[in-house]
């Protein structure tokens, strides 16, 4: 399944994205800084930049 996670690279999401991850699911993740990119990279998970306002 794919799943887009909103907060993945804060303490709640990124646990969320790890479970997703090993479950086997296809994870996105929103990012608004670099620094965020990274962490979403970093557990596995495809980075979409952007903003929800």
């Amino acid at each position: 399944m794919k799943v887009f996670i909103t907060g993945a690279s804060g303490f709640i999401g990124s646990a969320v994205v790890q479970e997703m991850i090993d479950a086997g699911h296809q994870v996105s993740g929103l990012a608004r800084s670099e620094k965020s990119a990274e962490i979403i990279t970093n557990l596995g998970a495809q980075v979409i930049r952007g903003d929800l306002v």
